[in-house]
This record gives structure tokens, C-alpha cells and sequence, in this order.
């Protein structure tokens, strides 16, 4: 039994959106920025003028993904989360933005964020009412507006949904997401609840099944944690068109050292999980921008195949992971392979895995060249082994990592 906090589900519109697995879309995890985690549901605009939900600061993190280098590494989505509308729908039960705070519409807000070359994601939820208490979707005593939001949100030229699980008994999931998936498509967690991940993973394009990241390496820790502890479980229905989510990318925010944010971008990487950063990148250091664009470990997140990690080893404070990656050659796959260490206390150290419990189906003869990812972005070559050799990598502590992928020759 997986222990399921929450469900969400990302259904990615382009003009009409069908079934995830069917449709041809999100071949790889999407990617794009996120304002949840950075701006919660701040609405005092007055007082936190840069910091509020409004057309403004889409519109200010679409300057800046278009300025600053982002969208042609791919971040191409500007996702408007929870607290957008009006507390009401109008007379004919259209959902309405916020007056005050988004005064030229929603359509107004898109045709801008398409103006630099970028799509804009929009924010439901399943339940009677939004996590916030805004209006959803599903209504409440047994009405439902699937239909008239999704050709709203066609009407509108919005490219993305997310779809929240707030307010809503866990065991009608199975039934109230695949309708909203249905209705897009026609438009133009929980301890006790066993999650049918075949059919979420038929319906949206993107799902997350645990709680809200926060801005701290303990929730870092815990989600890859949780993601080891069920990872047999989570491999099986990842892949092209249908991506798990540990939730938003937060480099660059106020709560990890430097060390940390790169694990965490390692790890999303690995994981094949969407890359939305939940930051302000109008003020960004430049060492969190490097690691938000690091190219090499952006190709290990957008490998073609869509592999999710798996947990070679987890013992104390040190974990390994491995992920099967491009290119092939003679047959013989590469591996992005992740060593980090949570300890607290200590210098760096050395940890050690043999080439051949890395890469099982490792020939004896076959050489492996190693690059380290986070040194010149691949392009540091560290060494040459074979199957019978170690891997040694020299760690720091306190959730750093080192990050490696091992190309055959």
C-alpha cells in the first residue's frame, strides 16, 4: 500500500487535450515555472507588489524565461496556480479572473505569454473548492462545470491544467479526474486509498501523489525518499506521455545551500519529472541560474525514453541511483548515475559502486567513459571503466552529490 497525501494531475492542452497516453503529447517531462511554492496565494497586491497573484508577475516570469536563456533550454510553460478568480462565476457559470488583479482577462494574459514564444497553464481542482477556496470544477451539492472550464480555457488559449485534489474523498479520484480529462479532450494523497495508477496514468500527462514541496532541504529529502521507498511501484507507469511529479523545482529560493539545490536538480533529473521552477527569476544568483541551466543534466531530465531512476543502494546517509539514458552504442546503453550523502556531520568522503552493479547487463570488455555533469557540463572526463571496476567519487556531506554519466565506447 502506497502512502498517497494528495493527487494532482496536469493534462497539457494543445488546442484540445485527449487522453495522456493517446494523444501524442509530452513525449518528454514538460518544463516551465510554477507560482505556488514562491508565491503561495498572496492576494495583497498593495502590499507586496512584486510578490501577488497577478497578470503582472506572469507576465514579469515570462520576460524573464524569454530574456534570461530559459526557453531555449525548453522551459516553455507559465503556470498560474491556486487564487486567480473571482469567488464566484458569472451568470452563465463561467469562471471569471480576478477583476482587480487580472483586469485584462485571461485571454489578454496568454496572448502575451505566446507573444514570447511561451504557453500559459492555468489551475483547477477536483474538489467543490480550490485548496484556497476559490471555485472548481467539480461545484458543489452534485454540480460539475468540466465542460463550460474547459471550453472556457480553450476560448481563453490556455495550454495547460493543473488539477488539484484539495476538498475531495480520495476514493472518487478514479472517477472525477478521467471526466475533466474527457472534457478537455471534447473541448476544442490519502493512507487508506490504493491508487489506480493505470488509469491516472491514462488520463493526465503529469501526476503528483505526495505533499507540497517546500523551501527546505527536508522536504527535498523526504520526496526522494518517498520516491526510493516505491520506486518498483513508480517505474512501471513512468514514461512518454505520463510523468510522476515530486512538485515544483524551488532552486533558487530561500531555504537550501548551494550543495542541496544541485542534488535536488540531479534528482528531478533522474526522476524524469517535469522541471517547473517555483522561484523569482527576475532575481536569480547566478549559481542557482547555472544549475537551473545546466544542459547536461537538462538532457538526462528529457532523455527520449523517459526512464525513472532506480535505487541502487540506500544505506545510512548515502544513496545511489542509476538511470538508463542515451545514446546507445553497439547496442549498450548509457547511465546517469547520482551519488549523495545526507549526513550532517563530517568532510567529504569517497563512495564506491562496481561498474557492474551500476549497469547490470555491463559486458566485461566494454569500457565506459565517465563525465561529470555538474564539471564543465559533461564535458569533464573523469575516467575509464569496466564492468569490473569502481566507481569511486569523492562526496561532500550535508545532501550534496555528484553526478556522473557513463557513456560507452
Amino acid at each position: 500500500m502506497v502512502d498517497i497525501k494528495l493527487l494532482v494531475c496536469f493534462a497539457l492542452l494543445a488546442i484540445e487535450c485527449g487522453l495522456a497516453r493517446e494523444d501524442g503529447l509530452v513525449r518528454t517531462p514538460p518544463m516551465g515555472w510554477l507560482s505556488w511554492t514562491r508565491y503561495g496565494c498572496e492576494t495583497d497586491c498593495k502590499r507586496y507588489p512584486k510578490g501577488c497573484i497577478n497578470e503582472d508577475l506572469y507576465k514579469a516570469q515570462a520576460d524573464a524565461m524569454a530574456a534570461g536563456g530559459y526557453k531555449e533550454l525548453g522551459y516553455n510553460y507559465v503556470n498560474i496556480d491556486d487564487c486567480w478568480s473571482e469567488m464566484e462565476r458569472d451568470a452563465q457559470h463561467r469562471l471569471v479572473p480576478h477583476k482587480q488583479r487580472f483586469p485584462n482577462g485571461m485571454k489578454a494574459l496568454a496572448d502575451y505569454v505566446h507573444s514570447k514564444g511561451l504557453k500559459l497553464g492555468i489551475y483547477g481542482d477536483v474538489g467543490p473548492k480550490t485548496c484556497a477556496g476559490y471555485p472548481s470544477q467539480n461545484g458543489v451539492n452534485g454540480s460539475n462545470y468540466f465542460s463550460i472550464d474547459a471550453k472556457t480555457f480553450a476560448e481563453w488559449g490556455i495550454d495547460s491544467f493543473k488539477f488539484d485534489g484539495c476538498n475531495e474523498d480520495p476514493h472518487h479520484f478514479d472517477d472525477l479526474y478521467p471526466k475533466m480529462g474527457k472534457a478537455l479532450n471534447e473541448s476544442g494523497g490519502h493512507p487508506d486509498i490504493k491508487i489506480n495508477y493505470q488509469a491516472i496514468a491514462d488520463t493526465c500527462h503529469v501526476f503528483r501523489n505526495y505533499g507540497d514541496v517546500a523551501q527546505n532541504w527536508g522536504s527535498i529529502e523526504s520526496i526522494i525518499n518517498y520516491y526510493g521507498d516505491n520506486n518498483d511501484l513508480f517505474t512501471k507507469y513512468n514514461g512518454p506521455g505520463h510523468f510522476f511529479d515530486p512538485d515544483m523545482v524551488v532552486v533558487g529560493d530561500y531555504g537550501m545551500s548551494h550543495e542541496q539545490s544541485r542534488t535536488h536538480m540531479a534528482m528531478w533529473a533522474m526522476f524524469s519529472a517535469p522541471l517547473y521552477m517555483s522561484n523569482d527569476l527576475r532575481d536569480i544568483s547566478p549559481e542557482d541560474k547555472k544549475v537551473l541551466q545546466n544542459k547536461a543534466i537538462i538532457a538526462v531530465n528529457q532523455d527520449k525514453n523517459g526512464f525513472m531512476a532506480k535505487r541502487i543502494q540506500r544505506k545510512d546517509s548515502e544513496q545511489v541511483w542509476t538511470k538508463r539514458v542515451e545514446p546507445q552504442v553497439n547496442g549498450q546503453w548509457s547511465y546517469a548515475v547520482v551519488y549523495f550523502d545526507t549526513n550532517g556531520i563530517g568532510e567529504k568522503h569517497y563512495m564506491s559502486q562496481k561498474v557492474k552493479t551500476l549497469i547490470p547487463e555491463a559486458k566485461p570488455d566494454t569500457e565506459y567513459v565517465v563525465h561529470d555533469l555538474y564539471l564543465d557540463e559533461g564535458k569533464e572526463i573523469l575516467s575509464t571503466l569496466k564492468a569490473a571496476d569502481n566507481l569511486e567519487l569523492l562526496v561532500k556531506t550535508g545532501g550534496s552529490c555528484r553526478m556522473v554519466k557513463l557513456v560507452p565506447k
